[in-house]
């Protein structure tokens, strides 16, 4: 028959020397080596275990930071899924030199290194900074929604009480069962005494250890209804207290919200930060703060998505920073319907009013209201009774009210600049700047998005998806082995 032939399994193909295993244009070469250089030239923040010359030798920072970003940029986050990899992966194999951590080892390095794992990360950066890979001058931020690891069947203190009634039901009737057996007294007297008196009373040993889960669950949910009662959230997830209700695309889920920035010359990821924050209402400033404190970088244009649109915060930052932003602002409620039953209000300087457009005055009412953490003055219209449009206007029994931020010159120049054509085509840009490495992270996270528990550790894993994002994009803009020369000669 006419077909193709395999290799004899007794012939000897695998080279003699384990550096012909991968190519030289292999991306494992760039990950050795960038990891390599920032843990040699910074030998005081990459200290774990192997400190003592005696007992077992321990694995070094540098072949589990190697082996931690190989595995996430192959999707592989289990550290069981990862230990087994050691075994039969050549390109790993050669990575990190034939070695088999256990995945206990990779689960107790990845969990208490969470610096170590910042530290390159944010050096990274800062070399593709250096190389001027990312520039500033466009910058798109997004948040996205990740599920924790945890059940989407959060708690409240709601639940809590109902459980907890149930369980006192429980008990009630676990103790008539033993009153049908003794007296209360004689149970307390056989628990004192250990149960070593075997002529005394036939006591049910599966119904006291039944009692006893019930007692050590209700201690158990007094102690989560207090960590709500004491915390600004309404929602517990039992398995990680850190995680928050999250609005997602597959509905109400306890998860985090993940925040990055992405230079738009090579949609190279400059900031991944998780927070608990449902929305990303207040992220916009601590987003530019912290990337200027990490890589020394603002941006000279910030695009967003409405999520942002906390003029507070726009202001602040072209204030005081270089940076220009071009967010759209959401209309509220109120601002929708009367623009759908074109009702405007048009403010005097001069005479400090506003007149709408039945010609009705609104006087200053108010001055300096606080609405969050914003000041206004209030102006109301005493003019409305017999408005033949006042069931559309207010339902206010003493008549309309208009606030005016203490901003409001600001605001209105800000709102008439994103309505410039030039403004819209930067509000278009942001999508295909920063929604790419989203979907990337994501599919490469699979289904669960996360293994480990707790904010701080959250961090770790959003940390390795973003250098290994960055790692794979440099594979994709740079010819490999010019790229190995820069990182050989940057100074790290």
């Amino acid at each position: 028959m006419h077909y193709k032939e395999g290799k004899n399994r007794n012939e000897l193909l695998m080279f003699p020397q384990m550096d012909f295993w991968v190519s030289k244009d292999n991306i494992v070469r760039l990950i050795d080596l960038v990891v390599d250089k920032v843990v040699m030239s910074n030998p005081d923040k990459f200290k774990w275990k192997g400190k003592e010359q005696r007992g077992r030798k321990s694995y070094s920072p540098n072949t589990m930071l190697k082996l931690l970003l190989y595995s996430y940029l192959n999707s592989l986050s289990g550290s069981r899924k990862i230990e087994g990899e050691t075994y039969r992966n050549i390109e790993l194999m050669w990575l990190i030199q034939d070695l088999h951590p256990d995945h206990w080892t990779i689960c107790e390095y990845r969990r208490d290194n969470s610096e170590q794992i910042k530290y390159i990360t944010i050096e990274f950066r800062k070399f593709l900074k250096s190389e001027n890979y990312i520039d500033g001058k466009v910058q798109a931020t997004d948040g996205s929604k990740f599920k924790a690891y945890a059940s989407r069947d959060m708690l409240t203190v709601k639940k809590i009480e109902k459980r907890l009634e149930n369980i006192d039901k429980k008990l009630e009737e676990y103790l008539e069962e033993f009153k049908r057996v003794d007296t209360l007294e004689d149970l307390k007297e056989e628990i004192k005494e250990g149960f070593t008196d075997r002529n005394g009373p036939d006591i049910n040993m599966v119904l006291i250890d039944k009692i006893a889960d019930l007692q050590a669950q209700i201690e158990k949910l007094k102690k989560q209804k207090e960590q709500i009662e004491n915390s600004s959230k309404k929602y517990l997830a039992p398995n990680d207290p850190d995680a928050n209700m999250m609005k997602s695309r597959d509905g109400y889920i306890a998860g985090y919200n993940g925040q990055i920035i992405v230079d738009n010359k090579n949609k190279l990821i400059t900031l991944s930060e998780i927070t608990t924050h449902a929305n990303d209402k207040k992220e916009l400033k601590n987003n530019v703060e912290t990337q200027k404190e990490q890589i020394d970088l603002e941006p000279e244009i910030l695009e967003a998505d409405t999520g942002y649109d906390n003029l507070k915060q726009i202001q602040e930052i072209e204030k005081n920073t270089k940076t220009e932003c071009f967010i759209p602002i959401g209309q509220s409620k109120t601002a929708k319907k009367d623009k759908k039953n074109e009702i405007e209000f048009t403010y005097n300087k001069e005479r400090n009013e506003y007149t709408c457009t039945q010609g009705k005055t609104l006087k200053l009412h108010t001055r300096n209201k606080k609405y969050g953490d914003n000041k206004y003055d209030i102006y109301k219209c005493r003019e409305c009774q017999g408005c033949p449009i006042r069931t559309k206007c207010t339902t206010s029994k003493t008549g309309r009210m208009v606030r005016r931020s203490k901003n409001q010159e600001w605001i209105d120049d800000y709102k008439a600049k994103m309505k410039l054509n030039g403004s819209k085509e930067k509000i278009k840009e942001r999508k295909t700047i920063v929604e790419h490495p989203f979907g990337t992270i994501k599919r490469w996270m699979g289904k669960f998005n996360f293994l480990l528990t707790g904010k701080h550790k959250v961090q770790i894993e959003f940390n390795l998806y973003a250098l290994v994002y960055n790692i794979k994009r440099m594979e994709k803009i740079e010819n490999m082995a010019v790229l190995l020369q820069k990182v050989e000669n940057y100074s790290w």
